[in-house]
C-alpha cells in the first residue's frame, strides 16, 4: 500500500494529460484491452508548438504559390515558368536523395507511371494554373484550385484501377455543395451580377480543368503505394521536366534575363513549394498523421488571399468569400470531418468516451487517413 501510495503522488503530480494517458495505459492493463495510445513524450507542449509552427509555415509556403507563379508570369510565359518551376523542384529533391539515396530506391518500376503522372499531375495542371493567372487573381485561383478534392471524390466513383470509392449520399452532398461555391465564384462574371470587375471566365474555366486533373493525378499516384517516399515526386517531376521542355521552348521562349525579381519567384516556387514542402509535408505526417496535416489543405486558400491582398494589392470581393466557405464546407461534408465532429459530440453528450480516452494526447490516436491523401495539397499546387 506504500507503493500504491507513492506512485499514485507521483502520477498526481503530473499534468493532467499525462495523468490521463497513464490511467488509461493501467487500466488496458487491468481489463486485458487493446490499448492504442502510449506514453506522451517527455517535453510534449513543445513538441506540439514545433509541429504546429511547421503546419503554418507549410500553409504559407503553398498559399505564397499562387503569389510566385503571379509575379513569374508577368516577366516569363507560363510554360517557362513551369518549366524552371520543375527545375529547381528536381534539384532539390536530387539533393536530397543524394545524401540519402534509399528515399527513390525502385524507381525503375514505377517509370511508367511517373510519366503519366509527370503528364496529368505536374504538366496540364501547372501550365493551365500559370496561363489561368494571367487572367485572374492569385487569390481566386487558389479557391478553385482547393475544388481538387470535390473532383476527387466524384471520378473515384468511376474509377476502374486502384483507388474505386463510391460516391456515398455524404459525399455526393459535399460535392453538391462545394460546387455551389464555384457557381458563386464563375456567377458574377458570367451574369455580370453584383457591379465592378470580374474574373475573366476563361482563367476561371483554366483553373477548374487544373483541379479536375489534379484529381486524376491524385487517384494514378495510388499506384505508387509501396515505393520508397521520394519515388513518386521526384520521378513524376523528372518526367514532368522532360515534357515540358519543348513546351517551353515553343512557347514565347525568353529573348532576355527576367528580372531578378521574377527569377526569385520562381526559385522560391521550385524550391520552396516543390521541393521543400515535401519534406515539410512527410515530416508533419510521420509527428501528427496524415488526418492533422490535411489541416493544411484549408488554411491554404486562406494564406493564398492573405499573401495576394499584402504583396499584390489585389482585392477580395464578397463572392470569392462566400464561394471558399461552401469549397471548405464541401470538402469537410465530403471526407466525413464535420459527421466524426457531431458524432464525437453526441457521444460526449451521453457520456460514452471515458475522460481518460478524450485527454490522450492526439499524436496516439488511431487514424485511418490513409484514404486523405487524394486530398493533399502536394497535388494540388
Amino acid at each position: 500500500m506504500i507503493f500504491a501510495s507513492t506512485q499514485s503522488r507521483k502520477v498526481l503530480a503530473q499534468p493532467f494529460r499525462i495523468r490521463a494517458c497513464y490511467t488509461h495505459r493501467i487500466y488496458g492493463e487491468m481489463t486485458g484491452a487493446r490499448v492504442t495510445t502510449s506514453a506522451p513524450k517527455k517535453g510534449t507542449p513543445l513538441v506540439r508548438v514545433r509541429e504546429y509552427g511547421v503546419l503554418g509555415l507549410l500553409a504559407l509556403i503553398w498559399g505564397a504559390s499562387f503569389l510566385f507563379i503571379k509575379i513569374g508570369v508577368l516577366a516569363v510565359s507560363p510554360a517557362t515558368l513551369v518549366e524552371l518551376r520543375l527545375l529547381f523542384s528536381v534539384v532539390t529533391l536530387l539533393l536530397v536523395v543524394a545524401c540519402q539515396p534509399s528515399l527513390f530506391a525502385g524507381w525503375r518500376r514505377f517509370w511508367k507511371l511517373s510519366l503519366a503522372v509527370g503528364v496529368i499531375n505536374y504538366v496540364i495542371p501547372y501550365l493551365l494554373i500559370a496561363w489561368g493567372e494571367t487572367r485572374i487573381s492569385s487569390g481566386m485561383a487558389s479557391i478553385l484550385n482547393a475544388t481538387t478534392p470535390l473532383f476527387t471524390v466524384l471520378l473515384a466513383n468511376w474509377w476502374a484501377a486502384v483507388g474505386y470509392e463510391a460516391l456515398t449520399v455524404r459525399r455526393g452532398l459535399g460535392v453538391v455543395v462545394g460546387f455551389l461555391g464555384v457557381g458563386v465564384l464563375v456567377g458574377p462574371g458570367l451574369f455580370d451580377l453584383g457591379g465592378g470587375q470580374h474574373p475573366d471566365l476563361a482563367g476561371l474555366i483554366a483553373v477548374l480543368i487544373a483541379a479536375a486533373a489534379y484529381a486524376v493525378g491524385a487517384l494514378l499516384s495510388r499506384g505508387y503505394a509501396g515505393s520508397a517516399q521520394l519515388v513518386g515526386p521526384l520521378g513524376s517531376q523528372l518526367a514532368a521536366l522532360i515534357v515540358t521542355l519543348p513546351i517551353a521552348l515553343l512557347w514565347s521562349p525568353p529573348t532576355h534575363l527576367p528580372s531578378w525579381l521574377a527569377l526569385g519567384a520562381i526559385a522560391e516556387l521550385g524550391v520552396l513549394g516543390t521541393g521543400i514542402a515535401y519534406l515539410l509535408y512527410f515530416w508533419l505526417i510521420n509527428h501528427v498523421g496524415a488526418t492533422r496535416t490535411m489541416v493544411v489543405t484549408y488554411l491554404l486558400p486562406c494564406t493564398a488571399l492573405i499573401w495576394g491582398v499584402a504583396l499584390l494589392g489585389e482585392t477580395v470581393t464578397w463572392y470569392a468569400l462566400v464561394g471558399l466557405a461552401f469549397v471548405l464546407v464541401g470538402t469537410l461534408i465530403t471526407n466525413g470531418t464535420l459527421t466524426g465532429l457531431f458524432t464525437r459530440r453526441r457521444k460526449g453528450s451521453r457520456g460514452r468516451i471515458a475522460p481518460a480516452a478524450l485527454a490522450v494526447p492526439a499524436e496516439t490516436v488511431v487514424s485511418e487517413a490513409a484514404e486523405l491523401s487524394d486530398t493533399s495539397p502536394l497535388r494540388t499546387q
